[in-house]
């Protein structure tokens, strides 16, 4: 259900989230970390941003962080960011027009997104933080940097193995 900008956009954010030191992160080291094209994340962090999700600073010592304690940042508020909350779908069961009643179908996926939408809104940045919620290539700064101090936080960046990491 989300999109290719939507998964990039919670992934980076889940990124920043595991920073307990909310420091700044440039925008390659993020792509090149998350495996996410530099270009495209840099669209969607400055998206974020002017919708006062993430917080971006100019400079060497720059990138971008958290605008927001985690716990702050609903999944609906960054899927609005993108515009891609879903909206009530028309019904596929006519062929012109909107029915005045909705058809078995429709009512099944207006439902649906009633709930989809629920969850989105009742679901934080906080609540995604748990031990293993990095990309699967990426232990993330804290586990990294706890392992081999002053390492890249992503094992693809360091050509590292997970079984030579553990």
């Amino acid at each position: 259900m989300l999109t290719q900008t939507a998964d990039y956009a919670l992934r980076a954010l889940v990124y920043l989230a595991h920073d307990p030191e909310d420091g700044y992160h440039q925008t390659r080291d993020l792509a090149t970390q998350l495996n996410i094209p530099g270009n495209y994340l840099g669209k969607i962090l400055q998206l974020m941003a002017h919708h006062r999700i993430v917080e971006s600073q100019r400079g060497m010592h720059g990138g971008f962080r958290l605008a927001r304690l985690p716990e702050q940042v609903r999944l609906f508020d960054v899927l609005s960011a993108l515009d891609a909350v879903p909206t009530d779908p028309e019904c596929p069961l006519t062929t012109g027009g909107r029915q005045m009643e909705l058809c078995g179908l429709h009512r099944r996926f207006a439902a649906m997104t009633r709930q989809y939408l629920d969850f989105l809104k009742a679901t934080t940045l906080g609540e995604l933080l748990v031990d293993h919620s990095m990309p699967a290539s990426c232990l993330g700064p804290v586990a990294m940097n706890a392992l081999i101090p002053n390492a890249p936080a992503c094992t693809r960046a360091a050509g590292l193995s997970l079984a030579v990491v553990q």
